[in-house]
């Protein structure tokens, strides 16, 4: 089993929507942000290699979004044909893209543009999406639907790629796929067992490292008290087991293990090969 994070750009995130009710006087320590007030986070991808399997969780942004992209200040975005080069793959090799839930900055890299054509960019990979979060896109609440851009996905369900999941599922030996609520229904959070670790994906129930504080919450949590419950159950079985957590949104960490003193902590920081 073989564990590669992957930056596939940045943007800037409003502090006080990122850091939702807490003042940012509680905050500013724990994660920069610009004289806008702006938080500089980047899109994280990780690759894992299986045995018989090559596994892109998340895919960022995309670059086929030309407004979002202004509105949100994405930069440094690259393809995955330039990111997967140096490791020595094509796009065409990844078996299984795993999609933690259907926000743009998650999802938009599912497709890519031919000149004036949609196409997957991971042709032929198996698209894996929670039920709800399928749902949500094609009938999108009023919470997320600006969040959600049909055209991220669709062309997988058009050519047969989705795999719809309703329940904790077994993607191969070593890689489950749990559902969780709070951030955005039914998001998927990957449990990644390599040898004697086991790495957790967290998505947006956990972004950034300063989030492992229990006292803050993305203002964009659809339903806040079910994403503190799910955020606290994943920590407190982060502590117990000794798993690591990845922060699919920090900047500066990719990955670390935890403890838990008077909160949640940073006990051991890894690099993930980025």
């Amino acid at each position: 089993m073989m564990l590669c994070s992957i930056k596939n750009g940045f943007f800037l995130y409003d502090g006080g929507s990122l850091f939702g009710v807490a003042p940012k006087m509680a905050w500013q320590e724990a994660y920069p942000a610009d004289a806008d007030n702006r938080c500089r986070l980047v899109m994280r991808s990780l690759l894992v290699k299986t045995a018989d399997r090559l596994i892109m969780i998340d895919a960022g942004v995309g670059i086929k979004h030309a407004d979002v992209m202004a509105t949100f200040g994405f930069s440094e975005l690259k393809n995955f044909d330039e990111l997967l080069a140096p490791m020595g793959y094509k796009c065409s090799d990844i078996t299984d893209l795993v999609l933690t839930h259907l926000h743009f900055e998650h999802c938009g890299g599912c497709t890519s543009l031919d000149g004036q054509d949609l196409c997957l960019t991971f042709p032929n990979a198996m698209v894996h999406v929670g039920e709800e979060q399928w749902k949500t896109m094609l009938n999108p609440n009023e919470r997320e639907r600006y969040m959600m851009i049909p055209a991220d996905v669709m062309e997988a369900f058009k050519k047969g790629k989705l795999n719809v999941i309703k329940e904790n599922f077994d993607l191969c030996e070593g890689v489950q796929l749990r559902l969780v609520d709070g951030h955005s229904k039914a998001q998927i959070v990957p449990y990644i067992t390599a040898g004697d670790r086991t790495y957790v994906f967290a998505g947006d129930v956990i972004p950034t490292s300063a989030h492992l504080s229990l006292d803050w919450l993305d203002a964009h949590d659809i339903d806040p008290l079910t994403a503190l419950a799910g955020k606290q159950s994943m920590l407190e079985e982060a502590v117990k087991e000794g798993q690591w957590i990845i922060f699919p949104h920090d900047a500066q960490l990719p990955c670390a293990k935890i403890c838990k003193k008077e909160d949640f902590q940073i006990l051991e920081k890894e690099m993930l090969n980025e």
